[in-house]
């Protein structure tokens, strides 16, 4: 019932109507009996149900963030990017805020804090894409054949993380914007691979404020929504059960294809080469930036 409920909330894109887009996020609460009573006895008193009454009882105990309202769209100017590890103290920090947990990264990355006005408000990644999703693969018609296919991978970006604290109209779509051009560089400089594609997968859900996560900077720069995943069941790629209810979880599949890229036929990985670790290892520290400099930069903004 409740996925046939949930089946009839999205259109034909599997995107969530927004016409049933509800003021608050419904949760399941286990409460004892008395309380359970006494709240129904407080609500036949004021006319509230359970909601509204648990509301009303945690004023003035509960302290609630007021959203921060920006009606100033965003300027480009004021937007830089900056190239950091997954160690900096202040990507850390913005991590352990965004929706999906921090599990690490495995296999190629870049990882780049946001800056609006000289202040930090967010981070952007690019990692490996996934190997197997089927929508994706006939969008960008990627080859049947395994290890051909595998080298294709190495032209595709998977957006892994965007997280934004400061929400001035249009942001989303310049940081989107001007991160794929920059990472698209970057990642030829340091894996000598030139960017063909795109993807990403969000995880569609009503956010506390009543508004819908539903990837709409991702159309807003042109990329195509292809779908929705089939989730990973009780078990993920390896085949190990879980219980991870992120993994389970539907996603929508957005990708971005760029003109007059081809996807990479030949490249060398440098598992079990130490001289391609080696040579990595160097152009990474030419490309990233002293992380004690962002610090204290950030600090005196």
């Amino acid at each position: 019932m409740n996925q046939q409920l949930r089946h009839n909330s999205r259109d034909k894109t599997g995107k969530f109507i927004e016409g049933n887009n509800p003021p608050c996020k419904q949760i399941n609460v286990c409460l004892p009996a008395p309380l359970i009573e006494s709240l129904d006895e407080y609500g036949r008193e004021h006319g509230t149900g359970r909601g509204k009454s648990l509301q009303r009882l945690l004023e003035g105990i509960l302290e609630v963030k007021e959203e921060e309202i920006v009606t100033e769209r965003a300027k480009k100017e004021k937007v830089r990017l900056e190239l950091v590890k997954t160690s900096h103290p202040l990507y850390i920090e913005l991590r352990k805020k965004h929706y999906i947990p921090n599990r690490g990264v495995v296999g190629q990355q870049l990882q780049y804090l946001i800056f609006y006005d000289e202040k930090v408000v967010g981070v952007i990644g690019g990692a490996s894409a996934v190997f197997k999703t089927q929508k994706r693969d006939e969008y960008l018609n990627l080859s049947t054949d395994r290890d051909l296919k595998t080298r294709q991978l190495n032209s595709i970006i998977n957006n892994n993380i965007f997280k934004l604290d400061y929400p001035a109209p249009n942001l989303a779509t310049i940081v989107l914007k001007m991160w794929r051009k920059r990472i698209a560089k970057d990642w030829e400089k340091l894996y000598g691979v030139e960017v063909a594609a795109f993807e990403t997968f969000v995880v569609e859900e009503r956010l506390w404020n009543g508004k819908t996560r539903n990837g709409a900077c991702y159309r807003a720069d042109n990329w195509q929504l292809l779908g929705i995943t089939t989730g990973y069941g009780q078990t993920n790629t390896r085949g190990r059960k879980h219980n991870n209810k992120l993994l389970k979880s539907q996603k929508l599949i957005y990708c971005l294809r760029l003109k007059g890229k081809k996807f990479c036929t030949n490249y060398t990985t440098s598992w079990n080469d130490k001289e391609r670790v080696k040579e990595l290892a160097k152009r990474r520290k030419e490309m990233f930036a002293d992380p004690l400099d962002i610090l204290l930069e950030s600090i005196r903004k």
